[in-house]
């Protein structure tokens, strides 16, 4: 895909057309009302994107790529697996919670892509869950965690950060820090022996 020379510009791009699908929702928002907030012929856009689908990828697809490789990088560190689990654990609640909007469309628009986006995508969301299950087993492996099922402990993860997205307000009286903090704190306490 062809892309603004400005990279402020891309990014600008990216922040507006994330905000008009999330709160709008993919299917709601035209490539016209997508120019017009940005201030630019609807012609203009189809410079910088094939499609509305391909930016919606886009957008869902920077956002795992950018957790993954994070996520990737802290399970290859030379850490205590406990260690590990709240690195990887209190970055996810910071990274999805303080980006709303892309979390917004991952749980809500993953089925407004085509097959082959969104089989790229979950393949990617697949990828998650191994990293975080193989800590999850690694600790249960040293006798450190309780008899839980690590899919079950991770998919409950996923689901009290992804649910940020119904109340948790990064302009309220809970900081990310704060909540990132709390989530591995919930989440470790109930889970480590």
């Amino acid at each position: 895909m062809p892309k603004p020379q400005n990279p402020k510009r891309t990014k600008e791009i990216y922040r507006v057309i994330a905000h008009l699908f999330a709160y709008r929702g993919y299917h709601s928002t035209s490539m016209r009302e997508i120019a017009r907030e940005l201030g630019m012929n609807q012609s203009s856009l189809y410079h910088y994107f094939t499609s509305k689908q391909e930016i919606l990828f886009t957008l869902m697809n920077d956002a795992i790529d950018d957790v993954l490789a994070v996520l990737e990088e802290i399970s290859s560190m030379d850490l205590l697996p406990e260690d590990r689990l709240n690195r990887v654990l209190g970055f996810y609640t910071h990274y999805y919670a303080g980006d709303q909007e892309r979390l917004i469309l991952l749980i809500n628009e993953m089925n407004s892509l085509n097959e082959e986006y969104r089989s790229i995508l979950v393949g990617k969301q697949r990828q998650y869950v191994r990293l975080i299950k193989s800590i999850l087993e690694e600790l249960f492996g040293q006798d450190k965690i309780k008899q839980i099922d690590p899919v079950i402990a991770t998919f409950a993860f996923f689901g009290m950060v992804h649910y940020t997205i119904k109340w948790y307000h990064k302009d309220g009286r809970v900081s990310l820090d704060q909540l990132a903090n709390a989530f591995v704190e919930i989440f470790t306490k109930g889970i480590l022996r």
